[in-house]
């Protein structure tokens, strides 16, 4: 059944799996399904649906942002302040907002996740994320330097490398 991604606030919405109101391809297999905006929440919330292939962004801290993310399918790698660890399918991660996090799929197959973020905007962090990523060439990592140029880095600001394997 189809349902209608151009409603309020105020009448809500549904989206049948698989649907979104904006798919960003983050490269290498990688997507975010923004799924609900600023645009439908005044501002309150983000929610995102991720499938992450392999990788993960470096140790940052959302300035002025809490994250929460569960892991649908797959494991995920975490590190949240000091703590590192791994979740299963069900697991959950509270980030709260200027304290340095990191998730990274180092296992080879692919991690579905959801993420809540409040309040909203970081959308627009991903879209340009994305941008960004769209102009390097296939298996080229990140360079830091352009990495933080995208608008909004400055709010999320990278404090430490991607994460690694665990020896």
């Amino acid at each position: 059944m189809a349902h209608s991604g151009g409603v309020t606030f105020n009448r809500g919405y549904a989206l049948d799996p698989g649907q979104a109101l904006e798919d960003l391809d983050m490269g290498d297999g990688s997507v975010l399904s923004l799924k609900v905006t600023g645009r439908q929440s005044f501002g309150l919330v983000t929610v995102v649906e991720g499938v992450v292939r392999s990788g993960g962004p470096p140790l940052h801290v959302h300035e002025a942002e809490d994250e929460v993310i569960i892991v649908i399918e797959g494991h995920l790698d975490y590190q949240v302040g000091n703590e590192r660890g791994e979740l299963a399918a069900g697991g959950l991660l509270w980030f709260p907002r200027q304290v340095p996090h990191a998730v990274a799929n180092l296992t080879g197959k692919p991690c579905r996740f959801i993420t809540v973020i409040t309040p909203s905007g970081i959308e627009d962090f991903f879209r340009g994320q994305r941008d960004y990523l769209a102009t390097l060439a296939p298996g080229s990592p990140p360079d830091p330097i352009g990495f933080a140029a995208v608008p909004g880095a400055e709010q999320r600001p990278v404090v430490g490398p991607p994460l690694a394997p665990r020896s």
